[in-house]
């Protein structure tokens, strides 16, 4: 149902045209939390974006361990990631696409999945544009990676399931210390037959606004029906597979 509401597809060359967390999301609506934690990072301003990017998701990785999903406001969720008291891919991702837009990142979220019935996984992982190499790359926070070919040069998103559907070999490159107990998964993950789309339309704003108003009375999946009644929520855009023949049934197409 979730999929059905708030997907669309959109043709791949248009994909400029969708924006990323930045176009949505001003600093004035980050929480403190945010701002003090980041100086911890001691990000030098002079570096790629790249670069720091990757600064980031080293400390996040070092200083939170993860465990289970949180679905929380962006103040929430943080402050329970450095507690090391949960946090999947999923939340990650969110707080990763604020610390971006803090050092001046222009950053994506993407997500993708293997099907809808009967799933064996659904992630969550971000992409990031670096002025120094002039493009997009992909970046997965949770697991500690970025994706290489061609003596390292990193992939975008669209590059990494292109090349995966030509049958061309991809590198799974950890940038950090930590690897992730199903490492062994990840070319399942990441493969020719995934289906990726972009978060699009995702507001921390009016996020946060609902989750602190009502995460304490109610159920997340609730919380985020209201925000989909009131036609708030984010939005899933298909760049490179029609999701209704990807994901359902005819009968449902």
């Amino acid at each position: 149902m979730r999929y059905a509401l708030v997907s669309e597809n959109v043709k791949e060359n248009n994909i400029g045209d969708l924006g990323c967390f930045n176009d949505f999301n001003t600093l004035a609506s980050i929480p403190k939390l945010y701002f003090e934690t980041n100086e911890k990072m001691a990000i030098d301003p002079s570096l790629d974006e790249y670069e720091k990017a990757l600064q980031i998701g080293k400390f996040l990785r070092l200083n939170m361990k993860g465990g289970t999903g949180l679905g929380l406001s962006s103040e929430k969720t943080l402050e329970i990631m450095l507690a090391n008291k949960g946090g999947v891919c999923s939340d990650f991702s969110q707080i990763f696409n604020i610390f971006c837009l803090i050092n001046g990142i222009k950053v994506k979220e993407w997500g993708c999945i293997d099907r809808v019935y009967k799933t064996e996984f659904g992630h969550s992982f971000n992409e990031i544009y670096s002025s120094g190499k002039q493009k997009w790359i992909a970046i997965d926070i949770h697991k500690g990676i970025v994706f290489t070919k061609e003596a390292g040069l990193p992939l975008s998103a669209i590059e990494l399931f292109s090349e995966l559907r030509k049958g061309n070999h991809v590198d799974f490159t950890h940038y950090t210390e930590y690897i992730s107990r199903d490492h062994h998964r990840t070319p399942n993950v990441f493969s020719a037959t995934t289906i990726p789309f972009i978060i699009s339309n995702n507001r921390n704003d009016v996020t946060d606004y609902y989750f602190e108003k009502y995460q304490n009375s109610i159920s997340p999946i609730l919380i985020n029906s209201l925000i989909l009644l009131l036609r708030k929520n984010h939005k899933f855009i298909f760049v490179m597979d029609d999701y209704k023949a990807k994901l359902f049934p005819k009968w449902m197409q």
